[in-house]
């Protein structure tokens, strides 16, 4: 998922020249870009520009699909920030168009907007506790260049729950100054804002923000005793106390409310939104006939009545392994049934939508929980439809900025249910557009299973596209090639660990070492990572209990042999001679018939064709002649395959090569490789291979290699044949971290 930066403000604005040209292009052939053709539902997350202001955590509610009436919800401080129309956004964004340094604004006219700052007071103070932070990045001429946007409230102030669908309507759940409520927006005949609020009787007063100085504001329903009132520039609403529920209705703007209908009635499932299926017919891989892996292909419904963008961020399998739940980028979550054999006939049904760019899913129970850029959301099917009627906030306590690269990636559990995810940061720091960053930025996090304490595990991650958490709570990440990254890694997680970029540590003192990977990986072998995975069983071959490596950047696959020397972990890779149709990220193992799915999209730089898939590898029974176990030692290394050798072939030097380097660990982007017996020469070194023998059990070769010493990456690569005579070719990407 590397994204190198841009080389200048030449590329920046020719980059926004070509990007307005294919709009203009596309207008003017009477079709609109992909991402505006699709239908995001009645709720939309997302990062939005509005008057010179970001609201990070941004819920937009369509209030009136003709007229394209939306109003934006500050999720962080439960403010109404704007109320537009004409328009849903302009479509800049690395999500919709591509475009980098940029975040939506709306395409409609600004009915009304109000500024930064809680929606709710706190005992009776409006006054925001959060701290200010620099945010010197793509600051508007005119605004603020600092900020407090992207840190939530503290949860005695606001604590949000999530937000219930029913039909097209949205009610919102939250708790603000400790009293829970519910929140229906909609609109009058004349256009204005209704806000509905059914409140759960509070022992003290409550006071909300409605707009600002000057605009029309009148209470109804249950509002006995409430008072509307202006000061500092607002229009403030004070709620008295009350001993039992109560409805309420407040509109802004022209027009009346109407009665006020309590909201419980809508937080119970409704009519569905997406009563039809799509059913799509999956292919089967047609390898040679003595290949022991084939990819299969589960076809996505590219083709939908939504026009959603099939763009997969992360799969899971329900228990009985014949269905799954997928996320997609733009923002849905569909479920997949049919998952046999087969693949002849797979059902499609849009289970969410409007979720904010989710890279990661994992289904704990029942339920379905999403990796957002914005929080963890937890999706609940309340009447059983097939559709997600309640949006839970299961954790919303990580910080965030702006920055279009600070993806929240990947979604795993350990055996004792804790929940694991990571951050990105910026790509780089010290230029005008990478100026940005948050306590959050580049962590590994754990979250326990009831979604109420998330902790940092470990710091220093750039854009980890994928993580792993082993049977037996092992933690891995990979990472992508740039900033204080020299080449792709895969890093071991362990509590405190420090495992890149120095700014992700807090304070004025930064790391000068960072904690070794397990493994360096060549530039030109995986130039962009995506997560790991361990293989349960032998129903998908010889490598029951290893681990595996996917390649976004590649779109491959590779099998992952580690060894332990004292405390330090080191390993090689070797891969599986398969491609896929895009950037693969993550991978999950079916329960079903214990075979390999892997699913991903072409969203950055990948060699892939395709914008997203979901395929499946399948072990055909075949033998398979592959490297499975590598052990270095003083005087060499020991490679283990996965079938029998032939002794002859095994122990001719001739049929080996071996060379060497390391890379460099700074600020710059990526590394050079670099010799190791001469570090000024950028260069590979050979290695001498002065001996090869075969172990008793036909199967391991141990090389000898004369001045064997810690390196970043040793690269083996063997010609040899199985005892059956059949041709074995490996390669052996392998790093030293320690000699035992």
């Amino acid at each position: 998922m590397t994204l190198r930066p841009a080389r200048g403000p030449r590329s920046v604005s020719c980059l926004r020249a070509l990007l307005l040209l294919a709009l203009v292009l596309a207008a003017r052939a009477g079709d609109a870009p992909r991402w505006a053709q699709m239908d995001y539902g009645p709720a939309f997350s997302c990062t939005l520009l509005v008057d010179k202001t970001y609201v990070l955590r941004a819920l937009l509610v369509r209030l009136d699909p003709a007229k394209q009436t939306w109003v934006c919800y500050d999720l962080e401080t439960m403010r109404v920030a704007a109320l537009w129309s004409g328009g849903f956004l302009d479509g800049r964004n690395v999500v919709f168009n591509g475009e980098h340094h940029a975040q939506p604004q709306p395409a409609g006219s600004i009915i009304f907007s109000s500024p930064m700052g809680p929606g709710w007071a706190h005992a009776g103070s409006f006054t925001d506790p959060r701290e200010e932070r620099r945010a010197a990045y793509n600051v508007p001429a005119g605004a603020s260049d600092r900020t407090r946007e992207g840190q939530p409230l503290p949860a005695a102030w606001l604590r949000p729950r999530g937000y219930y669908l029913h039909g097209q309507d949205v009610v919102l759940s939250y708790v603000a100054d400790g009293c829970a409520m519910l929140e229906r927006p909609s609109l009058t005949a004349a256009g204005g804002l209704v806000r509905t609020f059914s409140l759960a009787p509070s022992a003290q007063e409550l006071r909300v923000d409605l707009a600002a100085a000057g605009t029309r504001c009148i209470l109804g329903g249950d509002a006995a005793g409430a008072t509307i009132a202006e000061a500092d520039g607002r229009v403030i609403a004070v709620l008295p106390a009350a001993t039992a529920a109560r409805t309420l209705t407040a509109v802004i703007g022209a027009g009346d409310a109407g009665p006020a209908q309590p909201l419980a009635a809508l937080t119970t499932g409704g009519p569905a939104r997406w009563a039809e299926t799509v059913v799509t017919h999956g292919s089967l891989g047609k390898p040679a006939a003595d290949a022991p892996y084939a990819v299969d292909t589960l076809t996505l419904p590219d083709e939908n009545p939504w026009h959603a963008w099939m763009r997969p961020g992360g799969f899971d399998f329900f228990p009985d392994g014949k269905r799954a739940a997928l996320c997609t980028w733009s923002g849905d979550v569909w479920i997949v049934s049919g998952i046999d054999g087969a693949l002849q006939d797979l059902t499609w049904k849009r289970y969410a939508s409007g979720l904010y760019q989710p890279l990661g899913l994992k289904i704990v129970g029942k339920d379905i929980l999403c990796t957002c850029r914005d929080r963890i959301v937890r999706l609940h099917d309340l009447d059983g439809d097939g559709e997600a009627d309640f949006y839970e906030s299961f954790n919303s306590d990580m910080e965030l900025t702006r920055h279009f690269h600070e993806f929240m990636l990947d979604l795993q559990t350990d055996p004792q249910g804790n929940l694991y995810f990571a951050k990105a940061s910026t790509p780089g720091r010290g230029g005008p557009n990478f100026d940005l960053w948050c306590d959050a930025n580049g962590c590994y996090f754990k979250l326990s299973p009831d979604g109420a304490k998330l902790e940092v595990v470990a710091r220093g991650l750039r854009a980890p596209n994928g993580i792993g958490v082993g049977p037996h709570g092992e933690m891995v990440a990979g990472d992508n090639q740039g900033s204080w990254v020299p080449v792709c890694p895969i890093n071991r997680i362990r509590e405190g660990a420090f495992v890149g970029i120095p700014d992700g540590v807090p304070g004025p003192v930064k790391p000068t070492k960072r904690d070794p990977p397990i493994i360096w990986i060549p530039y030109d072998i995986d130039n962009s990572s995506g997560g790991q995975v361990w293989v349960p069983d032998g129903r998908w071959g010889p490598f029951a209990g290893s681990m595996l490596h996917l390649s976004y950047g590649k779109c491959t696959l590779f099998a992952a042999m580690t060894q332990t020397v004292g405390d330090v972990m080191q390993g090689a890779l070797t891969r599986f001679p398969l491609t896929f149709a895009s950037g693969i990220m993550r991978a999950r193992f079916s329960p079903a018939d214990g075979q390999l799915y892997v699913c991903g999209l072409r969203g950055w730089q990948t060699s892939g064709g395709r914008d997203g898939c979901l395929q499946r590898v399948r072990y055909t029974g075949a033998p398979v002649r592959m490297a499975c176990a590598w052990v270095a030692t003083h005087d060499g290394v020991e490679i283990t395959f996965t079938s029998a050798l032939d002794k002859a072939a095994a122990e001719d030097v001739g049929n080996y090569t071996a060379e060497q380097f390391n890379v460099v660990w700074s600020a710059s982007y990526g590394s050079p490789e670099v010799s190791v017996a001469d570090p000024t020469q950028k260069r590979r070194d050979h290695l001498e291979i002065s001996a090869a023998h075969l172990k008793a059990d036909g199967r391991t070769v141990v090389l000898a290699i004369p001045g064997m010493r810690p390196v970043n990456c040793q690269v083996v690569t063997c010609k040899i044949a199985a005892a059956d005579g059949a041709a074995v070719t490996a390669t052996v990407y392998g790093t030293i971290n320690a000699l035992p």
